[in-house]
């Protein structure tokens, strides 16, 4: 290994165990919240209060990234993800689950947004949207191994069990990340105000983002449950929609190097949609493991280049609240498709839901092909 790729392998290593400790989770914890006695409708609130934690420090994470370095923000976040898992175990009804939830996203919203501005900081402009997805890779790898490792422990070991697996995996993404140097060389002395926290060249490709994420943030909450009325483990989705992703990254984020980031962008919304219509047809396993299919190709082709064109347009000191202002749509995508789809599930059922959700995808695709084209930084 060359001195210059190790700062990111041991980065990569870090986000893996970091989202493996959260994927672990993913598929149990709906059905953990329904086996308390939650509503449909509540467990959508209880899946979305992660979402609304997260939202809330995404903006102060990234502007705190370019003034005081990355790496004080991804210790904080990956020590939250510790402790809350292992809360989990501890709550007491909906209410205890959500509060635990609430704590939980903060782990989120602190080291996924300094850990991105750290590749961007690794990275040379003319291979960004590359290595976005190579990073990103980590987190599909995770999404391959945890909710199917998750509920495949329940069965064997219960929940309580798995809650402490998942804090001893965040453990050691604390330990990696206490490992790894500050990449950051220009703070940038700015007092912080919300109209500081986002950047403003960002934000179209957030939007973007944000209906992506509105569509994850349907099947999330509900695929679980949908699974589970057919009998079929919800990992198989999870399992097919991150190996999918891995493959799809690296190639796309070249694509979007070359191509542009609006069509490769769009492409993959595009993909989401027909993820959401097979989705809502799914009788079975085939079924299922067809849409996590469509979805992964979705993720992995939209996700980096939208990163990456979030970040096109950031200066070097500015690309903490570039992935400030990615993430918080994101959270903000994710927490209004779990609490609108809360609401559709309990009076509409599952499949139109699905269909529904298919349709903001699709939207999105739209405005890609129509809106601004990326400008450098300058």
């Amino acid at each position: 290994m060359t001195a210059a790729a190790r700062p990111f392998v041991i980065l990569w290593l870090g986000a893996f165990t970091f989202f493996l400790s959260f994927l672990l989770l993913l598929s149990a914890l709906p059905i953990f919240a329904r086996r308390m006695g939650a509503s449909d409708a509540a467990v959508g609130l209880i899946m979305a209060t992660f979402a609304v934690s997260s939202l809330i420090l995404r903006p102060p994470t990234g502007w705190a990234a370019d003034r005081f370095g990355r790496r004080p923000f991804m210790l904080a976040g990956a020590l939250v993800f510790a402790v809350a898992s292992i809360a989990y175990g501890w709550a007491g009804g909906a209410l205890g689950l959500a509060l635990v939830r609430l704590l939980h996203g903060c782990g989120m919203g602190l080291y996924p947004t300094a850990a991105s501005a750290m590749v961007a900081d690794l990275t040379p402009p003319e291979r960004r949207g590359e290595m976005l997805g190579l990073y990103g890779a980590a987190g599909s790898l995770a999404l391959a191994a945890g909710p199917i490792t998750g509920i495949t422990l329940i069965e064997q070991l219960g929940f309580t069990a798995l809650f402490w697996i998942a804090g001893a995996v965040a453990a050691v993404a604390v330990v990696l990340t206490g490992i790894t140097g500050e990449t950051l060389m220009r703070p940038r002395r700015v007092a912080f105000s919300v109209t500081d926290a986002f950047n403003t060249r960002a934000l179209f490709p957030s939007l973007l983002m944000l209906s992506l994420m509105f569509t994850y943030g349907t099947q999330v909450a509900f695929l679980p449950l949908h699974a589970d009325t057919l009998g079929v483990n919800p990992g198989v989705f999870f399992l097919v929609f991150a190996l999918t992703t891995t493959l799809a990254r690296g190639p796309a984020g070249r694509l979007s190097d070359r191509r542009g980031r609006p069509a490769v962008a769009a492409t993959g919304l595009v993909f989401a949609g027909l993820a959401l219509v097979l989705l809502a047809l799914s009788q079975g396993v085939v079924g299922l493991a067809a849409a996590g299919a469509f979805y992964g190709l979705a993720y992995g082709v939209a996700q980096p280049a939208l990163m990456a064109w979030c970040v096109d347009g950031a200066a070097s000191g500015d690309r903490g609240r570039a992935m400030g202002t990615f993430y918080t749509a994101l959270e903000v995508g994710i927490a209004i498709g779990s609490m609108t789809s809360g609401v559709a599930v309990a009076r509409w059922g599952f499949a139109t839901t699905f269909l529904a959700t298919a349709g903001i995808a699709w939207a999105g695709a739209a405005l890609a092909l129509s809106g601004p084209r990326p400008r450098p930084a300058t």
